[in-house]
């Protein structure tokens, strides 16, 4: 069963990879891409087998080569597609051997590949079934799942929920994987951080210097709404957007809208900017920000 595991944690790490270069490359958010097209009324093939257990057994080879397929695909459109047909069979085997304990796995290492596409209310669906039905023997898929759980839950910024599902790791589950009991301390030390960056927090203060060497801190806007804006010009998602956040800006600057662009760059070269002709202020700060890069908010 461990290697089962091992081979979810790789499937959801490099399905989560492809979905982060989708959105890197092209701008394209996988959690609401369209399912690759299929045949009217296909569905995936199967493995013969006079068992659920037996099908399950070739059907797991079988998703063990697509996986290996996927992490050797240079093209994420292509990784994606081999996940897309990994879902496939799991689905089908589910429907056809309901109730069954393969089907329960298949719900754990779908829950992963889920959390991966960044499809997490799909994920905790598949990851609170295979927790009701697991037996106590499956302590480290349990944990996995309670840690796909909470990074879900992180995710979606329900961090009282997903502090819940860490610390129920650390009390039950501490002793099955070194390296997921130090991810999971490592994660709970930082909610404390992005409960303060979520939509709806107060804005954390902070200052910054501008291209000209001005100084600035987000208190100065105060009475205003303010958009605060981390790109960089290796970003293709921040350039593609920067003609529609200078419209904004033109549009709404008058009523009282500002915006604070950060620039992630290594480079102060202005050139970029000045081609653009982005008239809001511009500042240029070494951050290292997990996944907050945008917050609006009103003082």
């Amino acid at each position: 069963m461990k290697k089962k595991i091992l081979a979810a944690i790789a499937m959801g790490l490099a399905v989560s990879g492809a979905a982060l270069l989708l959105t890197a490359e092209y701008g394209i958010d996988a959690s609401a891409a369209p399912p690759a097209k299929k045949t009217a009324g296909a569905t995936a093939q199967l493995p013969a087998g006079s068992s659920a257990t037996e099908v399950y057994e070739k059907l797991t080879k079988e998703v063990e080569a697509l996986s290996k397929q996927a992490m050797q695909a240079t093209a994420p459109a292509e990784q994606m597609k081999y996940f897309s047909d990994i879902e496939g069979k799991f689905t089908a085997f589910r429907a056809k051997y309901p109730n069954t304990p393969e089907a329960h796995d298949a719900a754990f290492q779908l829950g992963a590949m889920n959390f991966g596409l960044q499809k997490f209310d799909q994920a905790v669906t598949l990851l609170k079934e295979f927790l009701s039905k697991s037996k106590t023997a499956q302590r480290d898929q349990q944990a996995f799942a309670h840690y796909y759980l909470a990074e879900c839950y992180r995710w979606q910024s329900k961090y009282d929920l997903a502090e819940t599902e860490y610390k129920l790791i650390m009390a039950n589950y501490s002793d099955v994987n070194k390296e997921l009991t130090t991810q999971v301390k490592g994660n709970l030390s930082m909610l404390s951080t992005e409960r303060k960056l979520a939509v709806g927090a107060e804005p954390v203060d902070f200052n910054v210097k501008s291209i000209d060497g001005k100084t600035l801190s987000p208190a100065a806007f105060k009475g205003k709404v303010l958009l605060i804006d981390f790109w960089a010009t290796w970003c293709g998602p921040c350039v593609a957007e920067m003609p529609n956040v200078k419209q904004v800006y033109d549009k709404y600057h008058p009523k009282g809208f500002e915006i604070v662009g950060i620039s992630l760059d290594q480079s102060r070269d202005r050139r970029y900017l000045r081609r653009r002709n982005a008239s809001f202020r511009k500042y240029d700060r070494r951050l290292h920000t997990a996944r907050f890069q945008r917050q609006a908010f009103r003082q």
